[in-house]
């Protein structure tokens, strides 16, 4: 798991190719689904009463729970966030990782089996919760590095995949009973560490952070992140029994997102982006606050359910940011997914304890209330679309570039640099998005067969399309290509 220092390419430079590695690589592929799927299973499983611990929990020991997992997840993340440059790259600290991950399985098989059954007091629940989250949120990060080292294809197909296999395995542990199922529940966290192990393995290595730069954060798309959050905290608010079906709606939302990206990823590959799933966030958005003043009975869940969907949508578009500006600006990915984690969390938090006093006092049954909360929800929509609309492009960097600390000024790295080139090239000679991106990958050393799994492209369209872009270029090959390469900029 730990990193390994792999040359990258230069422009024209033929990559030693490792036919070994390459397939390491194809039989990994469905552990990187499977595994981040199991990471989400257990953050879904373990806030659904029904499963965890099942039918007849106290509702203050479940409370207590509830809290003390939210409290250690943030806790963590910042921590992680002050500490990240100390810390380095995540990876690097396998047993700290695996020695986390293990913890976190024992506490939720312990929770699960014993003090939320046994009705323990609050304090005793809440202080078990708190460090079996810490686990939870060093796989967050660490698949957070996973996808940072994937094409971006490859990041949303295989999210796509793992929105899929978290719906299909939290299927199958609520069809077990109830102790078996707290036990496949507390599993989830170490098979999903195994996987991320496993998938490091063979996925380029994370750059540590360059000593003489300091990284901003992205603060437009962190604002952005924590109105959504806030919203979705409160979008249980006008549905009956919330404080478990809210979660169910969840991982329903998850898996429905899971099977209408991976169906657009087929149907319109060149189309699918960070922008088109920022689009779909933002009409489903708007759709569930417009339901809001009707939002009784049915309703309730209705809106519940789309007010979910639509922050499965946002929340993997910034996921796509996020891994476009490690990828472009090199900047190191752990106090990125912190923060941006931390920025998830709080204001979800407060919204879920908003929603839960406006329940109590009964709030919710006015009219008034539910126009004003409409309108509100509307409000801060708006605000964010001004927020994304002052980017300059959604892809950008969002202010996330690395900064020299002696100079304040943005020092593009090599892989940067490179990338821009690319982008020249295919600019000034006409080239597709798709003629552009398969030219890029074969310019950085990857063979056809590599490029066909990270763009998951058939031979034939590989071939096609490199032909093509060779052809606007007026070159014959892979080397005439990286030597006009040189000249864009």
């Amino acid at each position: 798991m730990a990193d390994k220092q792999r040359p990258a390419p230069g422009c024209g430079q033929e990559a030693s190719y490792d036919f070994e590695q390459e397939a390491s690589a194809a039989r990994i592929f469905p552990v990187r689904f499977l595994g981040m799927g199991l990471f989400i299973a257990w953050l879904s499983c373990t806030h659904i009463s029904l499963i965890f611990p099942g039918p007849g929990c106290d509702l203050d020991a479940r409370t207590a729970f509830d809290m003390g997992m939210r409290v250690g997840d943030i806790g963590t993340f910042i921590v992680l966030a002050l500490g990240a440059r100390r810390i380095g790259v995540l990876s690097n600290h396998a047993r700290a990782c695996f020695a986390l991950a293990t913890l976190t399985a024992v506490l939720t098989a312990l929770i699960g089996l014993g003090a939320l059954p046994g009705e323990w007091p609050y304090a005793a629940v809440f202080s078990l919760a708190v460090p079996a989250a810490v686990g939870g949120a060093l796989l967050f990060c660490l698949w957070g590095q996973v996808y940072c080292s994937m094409g971006m294809t490859q990041a949303i197909v295989d999210g796509a995949l793992s929105c899929i296999t978290a719906l299909l395995v939290s299927c199958l542990i609520a069809m077990l009973r109830p102790p078996f199922a707290v036990m496949a529940t507390a599993l989830c966290p170490l098979a999903s560490m195994v996987a991320a192990a496993l998938s490091l393995r063979v996925l380029p290595s994370e750059s540590p952070a360059d000593a003489a730069q300091r990284y901003p954060m992205p603060l437009k798309l962190l604002a952005i992140m924590a109105i959504g959050s806030f919203i979705m905290g409160t979008s249980s608010l006008f549905m009956a029994n919330a404080d478990y079906m809210g979660s169910i709606h969840r991982i329903l939302a998850t898996g429905a997102f899971g099977v209408v990206v991976l169906g657009l990823a087929w149907l319109r590959r060149d189309k699918l982006d960070a922008r088109t799933l920022a689009l779909a966030a933002l009409g489903l958005a708007v759709a569930s606050l417009v339901l809001v003043p009707f939002g009784a009975g049915f309703l309730g869940n209705a809106i519940s359910f789309t007010a979910k969907f639509a922050f499965v949508f946002f929340t993997f578009f910034v996921l796509l940011v996020l891994v476009g500006i490690v990828r472009r600006y090199e900047v190191p990915s752990l106090r990125l997914f912190a923060v941006t984690r931390a920025c998830t969390e709080l204001p979800l938090l407060a919204g879920l304890l908003l929603m839960r006093f406006v329940q109590a006092t009964a709030l919710h049954d006015s009219q008034l209330v539910r126009v004003v909360v409409a309108l509100a929800g509307l409000v801060l929509v708006l605000v964010c679309v001004l927020i994304w609309k002052s980017e300059t492009a959604v892809n950008a960097d969002w202010g996330a570039q690395g900064v020299g600390i002696g100079t304040d000024e943005h020092e593009p790295g090599p892989h940067e640099l490179f990338l821009a080139r690319c982008d020249a090239l295919a600019e000034r000679y006409g080239l597709t998005a798709r003629e552009s991106e398969l030219l890029t990958l074969a310019l950085q050393g990857k063979t056809r067969s590599q490029i066909e799994q990270e763009l998951y492209l058939s031979a034939n369209t590989v071939k096609t399309h490199l032909r093509h872009a060779y052809g606007k270029l007026g070159v014959h090959s892979k080397a005439e290509a990286a030597e006009l390469l040189e000249t864009a900029l």
